[in-house]
């Protein structure tokens, strides 16, 4: 499991309270700038926390479609002094009218697929949710983010036969679900139709996009959904969880894997 306190460095900040203005030690998530080249060639450039970084570059990958698994990545190399991932895929060629994209941290880059998502069948799988299990391993990962206090860290996990796999952090939500899904990928896990996400961020439409682009049909939050995160959702055929608190959650779509009627 990732040290989740080396993704935070320290500061000093003013903060005040009812007792006033006070100076003291706090923490904040690390960003930083890192280039993917691939054969080579400059493909992206990310803000992200510099943790878990091959799982990144192969949940990226992954999610634009350039890899399908690990092992089609034959060189992986990161070089943090200057701040480049270098991968050799072989019969990949990038794209010179492309040229490079930019990932901000916050909101990622939208791509045509995040408003209409016709091209991807809806996924129709045997998945059974437990809403204990559901409380349980979200607070697990909950617990997991304790280990720092910088309040800018993102988590996501993956859960696979009812076990609470690769937890992993980032300053982007969307960077940590690529790390989660490098991570199985890594592990050698490619079908992931019976997986659960567990995140710790909004359900947006760039977010249920990501999950489907992994397989998986179900993604469970502590935070709300959109009203496109809400409809891709449906259309996908995730089921889509949110508001988890220790004694409650919100069921948005596909409620059937729950046992539920749906509306």
């Amino acid at each position: 499991m990732t040290d989740i306190a080396s993704g935070v460095a320290p500061v000093m900040r003013y903060h005040w309270d009812s007792r006033g203005w006070v100076q003291e030690p706090a923490q904040a998530a690390v960003e930083v700038p890192v280039t993917l080249m691939i054969n080579g060639a400059e493909y992206v450039t990310a803000a992200l926390t510099p943790l878990d970084i091959e799982d990144w570059a192969l949940g990226y990958l992954a999610g634009d479609g350039i890899i399908d698994r690990a092992d089609r990545v034959t060189i992986f190399q990161w070089r943090p002094e200057d701040g480049q991932i270098w991968l050799r895929i072989p019969g990949f060629h990038p794209s010179p009218a492309g040229g490079s994209r930019y990932l901000g941290s916050c909101c990622g880059q939208s791509r045509p697929g995040f408003f209409n998502p016709a091209g991807l069948a809806p996924l129709d799988t045997p998945l059974a949710l437990d809403p204990a299990t559901i409380r349980d391993h979200f607070d697990t990962l909950s617990s997991w983010t304790h280990g720092q206090h910088s309040g800018g860290l993102h988590a996501a996990a993956l859960a696979l036969k009812s076990q609470l796999q690769w937890l992993r952090c980032d300053v982007g939500r969307h960077n940590a679900l690529d790390k989660v899904f490098g991570a199985a990928l890594r592990a050698g896990q490619t079908d992931l139709t019976e997986a659960v996400v567990y995140f710790s961020g909004r359900l947006s439409a760039e977010i249920l996009w990501k999950v489907r682009q992994m397989g998986a049909a179900a993604v469970v939050s502590n935070a709300a959904p959109t009203s496109l995160g809400v409809k891709m959702a449906d259309q996908l055929g995730i089921t889509a969880i949110g508001f988890v608190r220790t004694q409650e959650m919100s069921v948005y779509s596909h409620p059937e894997r729950l046992g539920l009627t749906r509306i």
